[in-house]
């Protein structure tokens, strides 16, 4: 098969790529990236708990193997490259550069630069993308990230059929240092769900499953609900299943500890209580994506890593790639983990033996392979594909923007087919618009790091004249009197335990006394400084759209809860059984305070602030978040549920009496 990767990218880094040392041409067994990290300001009260795993995975397998180091891109001959640059007018070159840099840092051009690059190059069909230019300014996104002494990452770029770029910095073993390359392999997190969707949907194809299917067909050591959870909810994150890695949290496993497949379906195999019906609503959850991978085990008969490499992997070429279901196989040319540390870094460690949800190693040249084949199938076929970007809506009738394993979206008027990924000492990104026919895959060896805006920063190089950004922003500010914001006062409780306070303040409505909510709709919101959205279906409900996940409050009755006194702490204190976990928390009193204890460690209990309380409602600064206590019919407490956004009423049992300490 002929593989474009065997070719030289019309602007591969070029000796500008970063590495250990510039050269004439980048080494791919030595070349780097990195870059700059955002993070988005919370809204107070929407506090989602991510726990350090929570949306975590990946693990490392395999034979070791060498590979010969290779020259990227093959050298061209002087009198060839000299051609190659005649054909471009030397004052073009100089304003597509500029143009370049400009837009990798955020400024629009004036019109009369954009008049004078079209006149410089006539009618060349080529984007501003395809010239050296790109390939400078993509080097300068990354130039904090050169060092041989710290970690980075690697980038490639595919237009259709053809690799645009690639370029690799930092070290791959800063001890070594051994420098990252385009063939460097990382461990790219949730970016693997999308192999996992194809896996089924290659499947599906074949005739062998349906995405109707009761997921209990195959995996039949997963509880009985009541209501069956289809494949098909599984790929689109509506099965109500609670999340691995918070459920693992809360277990007590730490995020650097060592966590096999049986650990994550012991797991699995262990919740008894769903947090919404099958197909009502849309959570992710990494749960759905290692149920899905068993589901693929146990249809083809091979385990799920031999599956991916022989009917993906090894028929697009990608020798840099496998799942890794034993992390203590060594792999050469893997890129170890990292974070910063003060002035420096420190190393992270990642000894998962898991998949599904995660596990893909791969390099930024493989996932060149892929993008290419997801443009035009030579694995897989187009319906295949077609399938894998089709979003569905939830049981509301509501259009969710996840599809199988790939987030949709639109960025300068174009769709876009994306997923990123993070775990401990790696932060990926796969952006496709596949309407221009580009596609960016970022992978590094470093936490601290914003790889979806980086992306998008490369994508920018590349799409030319399309609109700006700004067109794309959908949330247009409409006003609203006071009238109409009224019936949206009041409080708002997501089962259990989390408040929401709804205000009217100077022509606004205002959550939690402090975040301003801007109308763009008669019943729908949106924050100016937070990727949050908020929605009134009718007028006792309030949902609040984050990024990945949609949270439901029902309106409830406001109540006046004083402060809980030294007293009335003594009936909370206890031991508290979970059976699900299969796990004791204790809840004591340490100097005038309640604290929770248990496997995931020990936090304060604390009430809201008054105008967020309810009784028997207390959170933590922890996995645990938010705790909602029950009584029986004489007002004695017997137990409480659990919540943090991820989980939905983890049911707790209070034991009669305190067990020996």
């Amino acid at each position: 098969m002929h593989d474009p990767l065997d070719e030289a990218p019309a602007d591969s880094a070029d000796g500008v790529s970063g590495g250990h040392g510039a050269s004439s041409r980048a080494v791919l067994c030595g070349d780097q990236i990195g870059g700059a990290s955002r993070r988005l300001r919370r809204p107070a009260g929407i506090q989602r708990h991510r726990p350090d795993p929570a949306k975590r995975g990946d693990g490392g397998a395999g034979v070791l193997r060498h590979r010969q180091c290779r020259n990227w891109p093959p050298a061209r001959s002087a009198p060839a490259e000299r051609t190659r640059r005649a054909r471009r007018p030397a004052r073009a070159e100089a304003m597509i550069m500029r143009a370049a840099i400009a837009r990798s840092a955020g400024r629009k051009l004036p019109w009369t630069t954009l008049i004078g690059i079209a006149a410089a190059l006539f009618a060349t069909p080529a984007l501003a993308g395809d010239r050296p230019a790109a390939a400078a300014a993509i080097n300068t996104l990354f130039d904090r990230w050169k060092s041989p002494v710290g970690p980075g990452c690697a980038v490639s770029v595919t237009q259709g059929q053809r690799v645009a770029f690639t370029g690799a910095y930092g070290s791959a073993i800063v001890e070594g240092p051994v420098a990252n390359t385009a063939t460097t392999s990382f461990h790219i997190a949730s970016v693997s769900k999308q192999f996992t969707a194809f896996a089924i949907h290659l499947l599906r194809a074949e005739g062998r499953l349906s995405l109707g299917d009761d997921v209990r067909n195959y995996v039949p050591e997963l509880h009985d609900f009541g209501m069956p959870i289809t494949i098909n909810d599984l790929l689109h994150h509506r099965s109500g299943l609670r999340d691995q890695w918070s459920l693992l949290a809360l277990s007590g496993r730490r995020l650097e500890d060592t966590i096999t497949q049986e650990d994550v379906t012991r797991i699995l195999y262990g919740q008894r209580d769903l947090n919404f019906p099958p197909g009502s609503r849309f959570a992710y959850s990494n749960s759905n994506y290692t149920l899905l991978a068993l589901v693929v085990e146990r249809v083809s008969g091979q385990p799920f890593g031999q599956f991916v490499k022989q009917r993906v992997f090894q028929p697009l070429g990608m020798v840099d790639s496998w799942v890794q279901d034993d992390f203590r196989v060594i792999r050469a040319g893997h890129a170890q983990p990292y974070a910063p540390a003060g002035a420096g870094y420190k190393r992270r460690s990642l000894p998962y033996s898991t998949y599904g949800a995660t596990g893909v190693q791969t390099s930024v040249a493989d996932m060149a392979r892929w993008a290419m084949n997801f443009d035009a199938p030579k694995v897989g076929t187009r319906a295949i594909f077609d399938a894998m970007i089709a979003t569905q809506p939830d049981a509301s009738g509501k259009a969710q923007p996840y599809a199988s394993g790939l987030e949709i979206g639109r960025y300068r008027g174009a769709m876009t087919v994306e997923h990123s990924g993070t775990d401990p000492g790696y932060v990926a990104d796969f952006l496709m618009l596949p309407e221009r026919h580009l596609a960016i895959s970022l992978l590094c060896n470093s936490e601290g790091l914003n790889p979806v805006e980086l992306a998008r920063k490369i994508a920018d190089l590349y799409l030319g004249d399309a609109p700006e950004a700004a067109a794309d922003v959908t949330h247009q500010a409409v006003s609203l009197d006071d009238k109409q914001l009224a019936p949206f006062m009041g409080t708002y409780k997501e089962e259990p335990g989390v408040l929401f306070a709804v205000s009217l303040r100077n022509g606004k409505l205002v959550l939690q006394d402090r975040d301003e909510l801007t109308a763009s709709g008669p019943r729908d919101f949106f924050l100016k400084n937070a990727p949050v959205t908020f929605s009134f279906p009718d007028a006792d409900t309030l949902v609040i759209h984050e990024p990945d996940h949609d949270r439901i409050a029902r309106r409830i009755a406001a109540t006046d809860v004083p402060d809980v006194t030294a007293a009335q702490m003594l009936d909370y204190a206890g031991d508290y059984y979970s059976p699900e976990l299969k796990l004791l928390y204790t809840i004591a009193i340490r100097n005038g305070a309640m604290w929770l204890s248990g496997a995931f460690g020990e936090a304060m209990i604390r009430q809201q602030p008054r105008f967020l309380r309810e009784p028997d409602a207390f959170v933590t600064q922890s996995i645990a978040e938010a705790l909602q206590f029950r009584r029986d019919e004489r007002g004695k407490i017997t137990g409480f549920a659990l919540s943090n956004g991820r989980v939905l009423n983890l049911k707790f049992f209070k034991i009669n009496r305190l067990l020996p300490s």
